[in-house]
């Protein structure tokens, strides 16, 4: 049973008190360290890298079991990676639940998976699996337990393992964005290890992945100051991006006579289905939100709001409000 998800849900009654709230979230953390502690004590988390790697195909061949009993499949649009000595970084898109057994079996070698996610997965028959092939967790929430998981991923690297990394923290199940925002951490990373950054583009439809995986790409090329790190991160975006949209491109056109309108509501549906845990508010306070960035549905909610009047009818009309008219 996943006590830590049970938990979590009840920090989202709207009608708890802020001093209420306060309370369950110090006693959910307590539980949250408290079962991470034994989790990463326990027997499963013992074994070295070495041994780690020597047992990964056993790992592998669990996660092809697992996805063929699941009757999920899965599509390589092109694997376009180079071989290198260094360090890797798999920098994953976000698609699902199962996209890491998917994506596991595309990429094939040996990685330390990067989890933020340990109140969902706590409990559930995944955990020893990933203990045993390697995994670091952290709380997203907590300042300090980021800054130590970044240096233990800086470690792993300089001792010959790779990571697995998805990069934008949460499911992307925005209609119109490729990649969601993300946080430069990454890059900063595979600088301080000289690792290896290969892209991986994922997408789902119904039990079937499409996967892209993209050319090396080489922190090496760029400096070492802020700027260069705010540059470095958008590239590696707009390359998750294309690799995303190179995937949409493969599939059989739609007409539009074809499509219902409801079609990305049932996406949605079909992914929360698959973790009954998360809902959109949560994947919303997930999301990095750049302070020059702000969404076309924050512009436009005050509009939307409006009482009509002669004073604002303006507003409203649609070649000055720039916002669909059926939306307002």
């Amino acid at each position: 049973m996943n006590i830590l998800a049970e938990e979590q849900k009840k920090l989202f009654d709207k009608s708890l008190t802020e001093k209420e709230l306060n309370e369950k979230t110090e006693e959910f953390l307590k539980l949250y360290y408290k079962l991470r502690e034994k989790d990463e004590n326990s027997i499963w988390n013992r074994l070295t890298l070495e041994q780690r790697k020597r047992i990964h195909w056993l790992i592998l061949l669990i996660y092809k079991i697992k996805n063929r009993l699941g009757n999920f499949s899965y599509e390589v649009l092109n694997d376009k990676r180079e071989k290198t000595d260094r360090p890797i970084i798999f920098v994953i898109s976000h698609v699902g639940k199962f996209d890491i057994e998917v994506v596991s079996e595309v990429v094939k070698d040996h990685y330390y998976l990067l989890s933020g996610d340990y109140e969902h997965i706590q409990g559930i028959i995944d955990v020893p699996f990933l203990l045993l092939n390697g995994v670091l967790f952290f709380n997203e929430k907590d300042k300090a337990d980021r800054k130590l998981v970044t240096q233990k991923m800086i470690n792993h690297l300089n001792s010959g393992g790779n990571l697995m990394y998805f990069i934008e923290g949460t499911w992307n199940i925005t209609p119109n964005l490729p990649m969601l925002p993300c946080y430069w951490g990454i890059v900063d990373i595979a600088k301080s290890s000289n690792a290896i950054i290969i892209p991986i583009a994922a997408d789902q439809y119904g039990k079937k992945f499409v996967v892209n995986v993209g050319e090396n790409f080489d922190m090496a090329k760029f400096g070492n100051g802020n700027e260069e790190k705010s540059k470095a991160i958008t590239e590696l975006r707009d390359v998750l991006a294309t690799l995303k949209w190179e995937i949409w491109e493969s599939l059989p056109p739609l007409s539009r006579k074809d499509l219902v309108g409801d079609e990305w509501d049932k996406y949605k549906a079909e992914r929360f289905k698959e973790w009954p845990y998360f809902n959109e508010e949560y994947i919303d306070g997930l999301i990095y939100k750049p302070k020059s960035v702000v969404n076309q549905e924050d512009v436009y909610a005050p509009i939307k709001k409006l009482v009509p009047s002669k004073n604002n009818a303006f507003l409203l009309n649609k070649r000055n409000s720039g916002y669909p008219q059926d939306k307002i």
